[in-house]
């Protein structure tokens, strides 16, 4: 009997009784016999494991990658979703901070109470270039508006 590596081995411990029961009345009998039929044993155990066995392997091993690729795919999802949710919690923080300015500022006895709220922008002349709302707040604000172009930077590729 010969050595066989793993599924091969098992199948042809799993035919070699069988045959050697029902081979023994056949003309093979004894030793010369046996070796003969342990080499049918082994190759139909090889032509199982190469026909049958291998290619279940393959594509178990094909399918263990594709798995492997997909969990790969939502970890980077997932941090990408945390990211994305602590900017979220960075820039609603950041709204509450100015809705409670605007309050403060719009309140009958608040600092500028009494006072028109002057922009801290200077008029538009010809001497000065106009300014944008997004150049103005990344002037004052600028982690806010640096998160605004990220989102806007995230859904224009969505």
């Amino acid at each position: 009997m010969t050595e066989q590596p793993g599924p091969q081995q098992r199948i042809a411990d799993a035919i070699r009784p069988a045959m050697l029961d029902g081979l023994q009345d056949a003309e093979l009998i004894g030793a010369p016999g046996a070796v003969r039929i342990n080499q049918w044993v082994d190759w139909i155990a090889a032509v199982v494991a190469g026909h049958v066995v291998g290619p279940i392997a393959a594509e178990r091993d094909a399918f263990a990658d594709r798995v492997d690729t997909l969990t790969e795919v939502a970890r980077r999802h997932k941090e990408g979703y945390r990211e994305a949710a602590r900017d979220v919690q960075l820039l609603e923080a950041r709204v509450a901070e100015l809705e409670a300015e605007v309050a403060r500022l719009r309140e009958p006895g608040g600092p500028a109470g009494d006072q028109e709220v002057q922009p801290e922008v200077p008029p538009v002349g010809e001497d000065t270039p106009a300014q944008s709302l997004r150049d103005r707040l990344l002037a004052r604000y600028p982690a806010t508006a640096e998160a605004l172009d990220r989102r806007a930077s995230g859904n224009a590729e969505g």
